[in-house]
């Protein structure tokens, strides 16, 4: 077997060009909801032409992305377990998954409700009905004090997702601690003895 010319190796592939605009645009809108396309295309390393080629309008972009984050918030929450644990355990491995996403979470939660179609829509009031369910279940063993209201508990849950995300990336929190910083707020706040 020869050595290959250095002329032959082939270049270091590129991301693709829909994954790399997806995921600028995530971090775009996250900063500033009202991004426009050339400044997505811009952080993507993409021409405008060739967002558009993906997609058509800014309505397929986020539909896009609130596809991507319904499907990966899923699956950062499909394997944890609730039997043998404690409401405020499983609240905490929520949290341990879910922060590295908030910027995800976040978009799911401020943009994509007025936005994206109806069956992005339908899968996030999904999720917000499982966060319901853990609070309810947070409620009966005493854990959710029960003056606090399910629908406060749960954009409380939401919002320190996305705070706890937002201290990592700008390095004020270490990412180690952010998950358990906002469950024990969550905890210190809304619990019995909060």
């Amino acid at each position: 077997m020869q050595p290959r010319d250095s002329q032959t190796l082939s270049p270091p592939r590129r991301r693709p060009s829909r994954v790399a605009i997806i995921d600028a645009a995530i971090g775009v809108l996250a900063g500033n909801p009202d991004a426009s396309l050339a400044t997505i295309a811009e952080a993507a390393g993409v021409g405008r032409a060739t967002l558009y080629r993906h997609f058509p309008g800014r309505s397929d972009l986020i539909d896009a992305i609130s596809r991507q984050a319904i499907e990966e918030t899923d699956a950062a929450v499909r394997n944890i377990r609730w039997d043998n644990t404690s409401s405020s355990e499983f609240l905490l491995a929520v949290f341990e998954a879910m922060v590295p996403l908030g910027d995800r979470y976040h978009f799911l939660m401020v943009m994509a409700p007025a936005v994206a179609g109806s069956e992005v829509g339908e899968a996030y009031a999904r999720q917000l009905r499982e966060v319901e369910e853990m609070m309810h279940w947070m409620r009966r063993d005493g854990t959710l004090a029960p003056d606090v209201p399910i629908d406060w508990a749960v954009l409380i849950v939401d919002s320190l997702i996305y705070a706890a995300w937002t201290a990592v990336r700008d390095g004020s929190v270490a990412p180690r601690h952010a998950a358990s910083l906002a469950c024990r707020t969550f905890l210190s706040g809304l619990s019995r003895g909060g």
